[in-house]
């Protein structure tokens, strides 16, 4: 003879018991859509986004600048301007740009830095502190200025972020066109040997001569690309360099590729 339990019937359960177990499931459905919204109510973290710096005198301000509209287009991008324009790497007794750089790094933690700087190093490399002064073309001043250079990409590179360097573009000017050619051999294998990706700008500024180029050709016409100061650029110059410098990010970093994918000329 075997036992049953208390409230049961040969081993099934009463009908009061039924009624109690399906108000209980009922409760707990009509519940849910309140759980749903609830949870549908709070914050949601944000996704990822590429965060592009860029640091550097008045040619990365201007590159910074037009491409601004164009990165806030998109939600997985986020731009962080690092520019000064009137400054150089000659003088850190004006704005020491390895220590910025590495302020900046510390504060908002890019993924990418883009460094383009150099069209006020024409001048002297002047250590004040030490009252040293070393003429453009010496080989103190080569020495001092790979130095700085260096420690620019290694701010970024020991912050955790990718480092792009562009080089110079061609100028108008025979005399600034020669004084930058000189400066894009420090700088390249200054910033590459820091462990920055060396993006050359001469040849996209060139024409098939080397020299100096205006405008492009197209079928509507010439377009303009630099600045009436032969130095800066316009608009849709800013764009073209945009384009180089993306692609060749993308072409080392290709986890950043998708990001940069389109950004540039139009």
């Amino acid at each position: 003879m075997h036992s049953v339990s208390p409230g049961t019937t040969d081993g099934r359960p009463q009908p009061r018991r039924l009624a109690t177990g399906r108000r209980a499931f009922l409760a707990a459905a009509a519940s849910l859509p309140a759980a749903i919204a609830a949870g549908a109510d709070k914050p949601q973290p944000a996704p990822p986004r590429l965060s592009v710096m860029f640091c550097g005198d008045s040619l990365a301000q201007g590159l910074y600048l037009t491409l601004v509209p164009l990165l806030r287009r998109r939600e997985a991008l986020r731009s962080i301007n690092g520019t000064q324009h009137a400054t150089g790497i000659t003088r850190v007794d004006e704005h020491n740009w390895p220590e910025v750089t590495r302020d900046l790094v510390a504060r908002h933690r890019p993924d990418l830095v883009v460094f383009w700087i150099g069209a006020n190093d024409f001048r002297p490399l002047v250590w004040r502190e030490q009252r040293i002064r070393f003429e453009f073309g010496t080989e103190g001043f080569a020495e001092h200025y790979r130095q700085r250079v260096a420690g620019m990409v290694a701010a970024a590179v020991e912050g955790g972020a990718r480092a792009l360097w562009l080089g110079l573009p061609n100028m108008r000017e025979t005399r600034m066109a020669s004084a930058a050619r000189t400066l894009n051999g420090l700088q390249s294998d200054a910033a590459e040997g820091a462990g920055a990706v060396a993006v050359p700008t001469w040849k996209s500024t060139s024409d098939a001569e080397g020299r100096y180029l205006p405008a492009i050709d197209g079928a509507r016409g010439a377009r303009p690309m630099r600045a009436e100061d032969g130095v800066h650029f316009t608009d849709y110059g800013y764009r073209r360099i945009a384009k180089v410098s993306f692609d060749a990010a993308s072409g080392r970093f290709p986890e950043f590729a998708g990001d940069l994918a389109g950004i540039g000329e139009a």
